[in-house]
């Protein structure tokens, strides 16, 4: 025979049993008695009924007296990259710090579809703000932003959304370090090779780049500029890139998962690395350490734009009001490898 479920203890239930009104109860559960002149002995009995009575808080309950829920949204484009997890424990670490707030984290894995039933279902939970990367549709982010909840982009920009808050890596200085470190092991022919040319993240970090070479007296040729739609297929641009009769002498790439490609395609055709040509990035994994990869990188502070993005949420829900807050961060670790 099934045996009926406890039915769970209540606040009214504890003020009852310890002879006290239900409000001293809450001010005691809720960590705030002493500023309402209740004394130690009462509270220490009001929390010894509710630790003996296994007393679990009604939080939905608590949520619709407060007109607050205590969720920020988390929305990134997926879970299964270093860049995600290290950001979403940023993320993690200063919401606990704060103590009122957690994540309710969504993916949308860069599908339209499934990303805007996402900002839907985050929006019917009624997050108080929402953390996200924006990759899809600017449309789905302008609903969030219509709805009056405070919008965090964050490792850059969103087009079209110029007033929502964001912290980003600032590309164009990022590149335009790596591409110095380039030139100072003596390279002079540097091609470049980015995701996609009608994103701002490829102009800005492809900007930084030419910046660097005019600065060391060099150019940016077109040819050495390339577009690679699907990031782990850069076997064709390498192909095109030494099919020149000027060889590049190094390649900086927009993302790590385009230098390893371009490392396997440039063993296909017979270029030694370093040698023949050095092979850089800009951000890292932990693969890139592996030391039959080797991969020289510019690493992204991705924690600390996890923190930060949730400082600026919740500065957004305390303080409605507030101008947008918009950063570039320009910090960066150089981690030198083989390739270069």
């Amino acid at each position: 025979m099934a045996r009926n479920a406890a039915k769970p203890i209540t606040m009214a239930a504890i003020a009852r049993e310890a002879g006290v009104a239900r409000t001293t109860v809450s001010f005691v559960l809720n960590g705030r008695y002493r500023q309402h002149g209740i004394s130690e002995k009462t509270a220490e009995k009001i929390l010894a009924i509710a630790q003996r009575r296994n007393f679990v808080p009604n939080e939905t309950a608590r949520s619709l007296s407060r007109q607050r829920t205590g969720l920020v949204g988390v929305f990134l484009p997926g879970f299964n990259s270093h860049w995600g997890e290290t950001v979403v424990r940023g993320i993690r670490a200063r919401l606990f710090e704060d103590g009122d707030y957690i994540p309710l984290i969504a993916s949308q894995h860069d599908d339209p579809d499934w990303e805007e039933r996402e900002v839907r279902v985050l929006l019917e939970r009624q997050v108080e703000a929402i953390v996200c990367c924006p990759t899809v549709k600017s449309s789905n982010y302008r609903r969030i932003v219509d709805r009056g909840v405070p919008l965090v982009f964050i490792g850059h920009r969103a087009q079209g959304i110029s007033e929502a808050s964001f912290v980003a890596w600032d590309g164009t200085h990022i590149a335009a370090e790596a591409t110095r470190y380039l030139m100072s092991h003596g390279r002079k022919r540097i091609a470049f090779i980015g995701r996609d040319e009608s994103k701002e993240t490829f102009r800005e970090r492809f900007n930084g780049y030419r910046e660097a070479l005019k600065e060391g007296g060099l150019s940016a040729r077109r040819a050495w500029k390339k577009s690679v739609p699907d990031y782990s297929d850069a076997g064709p641009a390498i192909r095109s890139l030494f099919a020149q009769k000027a060889e590049p002498d190094a390649i900086l790439c927009d993302l790590w998962i385009q230098a390893l490609a371009a490392i396997e395609a440039l063993d296909e055709i017979g270029r030694n690395i370093p040698e023949d040509v050095a092979v850089m990035a800009l951000g890292d994994s932990p693969v890139c350490a592996h030391g039959r990869v080797g991969l020289t990188t510019v690493a992204e502070p991705a924690e600390h734009l996890g923190r930060r993005a949730a400082e600026i949420a919740l500065q957004l829900i305390r303080s409605p009001s507030s101008v947008p807050v918009q950063e570039l961060i320009r910090d960066y670790e150089l981690r030198s490898r083989q390739t270069v």
